[in-house]
């Protein structure tokens, strides 16, 4: 017990229970708390399973090594052993094993061999747990499937590499003609791609076309590409008629890098259900509110009702070419069987005060003549249809 004297008289305060009291003549003792600590939850019951083996991506950490690393998850119980197989020295690092909430163990290993290596070299991550009789194997090199485009899932056996694995395999496609092609010049070029290769000089190119006729091709200068491997085109040029009667066009690429050559075909699609309709085009001035501001004047156009969905949208100033980067189009999208498209360009507002005339030019297969022109300036005040006087494409060859 303590005792105290105040003013107000003289009182005894006795410690509760649960601190602790000093015997008779010894100084009073500290006082304690008792505390209780939670013990950490158990971990939940778990089964034993198998590791599953994923390969990661290669990584050119340094200038002249590659690092390849697998990953070796959901097991249990310990351990997993982790090897390598490879046809050229290399260095590895396995890192402990870690259990996740649901007490199965991960754990990941890495190889690192100079670049130099890579070709001509097999490397396959192993390994080995208590469950399988077997050792599990995860190749890391990609291995390209039948048209050479998309590596294989992992699981496959083993194939030699023959790129650097943090540069893509090589892909083709065929690009269609475009629609300035189409509606303003009367052509078709048909562009045969080839990129991430990795030796131009052994890729060819040929071509074939359902019908009789000639073949115009025109080869491409290969061109580097940021990951350092080349891209190569080769160019079908036909008339536009040739291609709106829906022929077929394919090209054919060969490579050593490819496992099989690659073929792609391109036609147009003529079996539409809808009937073609022609767009009604509207060209609307600058508002008054931004021309005030005296900083940009922007010009909309507004092409509706028109069918199919392939539509070219683009514009003319004082009878030149506006750089598509100029203007932006938006759609098209589609309205109650038809489809709908806008564009806005943004040209500074000293251009548009002093009367350079504006035109939108919208091409389609529904026009009578593939496109019409609606020109619009600050004098006029009013858009008026025109006849195209500006060659916005070059024809590179003649049709009949």
């Amino acid at each position: 017990d303590a005792r105290g004297s105040h003013p107000g008289g003289a009182r005894t305060l006795s410690a509760p229970d649960g601190f602790a009291r000093s015997p008779p003549g010894l100084p009073p003792a500290p006082l304690t708390v008792a505390s209780r600590r939670r013990s950490p939850p158990p971990l939940p019951a778990v089964t034993a399973k198998k590791p599953v083996v994923y390969s990661l991506t290669p990584c050119p950490c340094e200038e002249n090594n590659v690092t390849l690393a697998c990953l070796v998850s959901d097991y249990f119980p310990e351990p997993a052993i982790v090897t390598w197989v490879s046809n050229a020295p290399y260095s590895t690092s396995t890192y402990p094993a870690a259990v996740g909430s649901d007490s199965l163990y991960s754990l990941s290993s890495q190889l690192t061999t100079p670049l130099s290596n890579l070709d001509g070299n097999n490397i396959k991550c192993t390994v080995q747990h208590i469950l399988s009789p077997s050792c599990f194997s995860a190749d890391i090199c990609p291995v390209p499937s039948n048209d050479g485009e998309n590596p294989a899932p992992v699981g496959r056996p083993a194939q030699r590499c023959s790129l650097r694995p943090d540069i893509p395999l090589m892909v083709v496609e065929l690009q269609p003609p475009s629609l300035e092609d189409l509606f303003l010049s009367q052509n078709a070029s048909i562009t045969c791609v080839a990129s991430n290769v990795k030796v131009p000089g052994d890729v060819t190119f040929s071509w074939k076309r359902q019908k009789a006729g000639t073949l115009d091709v025109v080869p491409g200068q290969p061109t580097r590409q940021d990951n350092g491997l080349y891209r190569l085109t080769s160019v079908l040029k036909v008339c536009a008629d040739e291609w709106n009667s829906g022929e077929t066009f394919t090209c054919t690429v060969a490579s050593p890098e490819l496992a099989v050559p690659v073929t792609k075909s391109a036609k147009k699609d003529i079996g539409r259900t809808n009937p073609v309709r022609a767009p009604s085009v509207y060209v609307f001035a600058p508002p008054a509110e931004e021309l005030a501001l005296e900083e940009t004047a922007t010009l909309t156009c507004l092409a509706t009702g028109f069918s199919p969905r392939d539509v070219l949208v683009t514009w003319t100033q004082q009878e030149r070419p506006v750089p598509s980067k100029s203007f932006a189009v938006f759609g098209p999208e589609e309205d109650a069987g038809a489809y709908t498209v806008y564009s806005k360009l943004s040209v500074p507002w000293a251009d548009w005060q002093r009367g350079d005339s504006f035109a939108c030019v919208v091409g389609h297969e529904g026009l009578p003549i593939t496109f019409v022109q609606k020109s619009l300036d600050k004098a006029s005040g009013k858009p008026a249809s025109v006849n195209v006087s500006v060659v916005l494409a070059d024809a590179d060859i003649t049709c009949y």
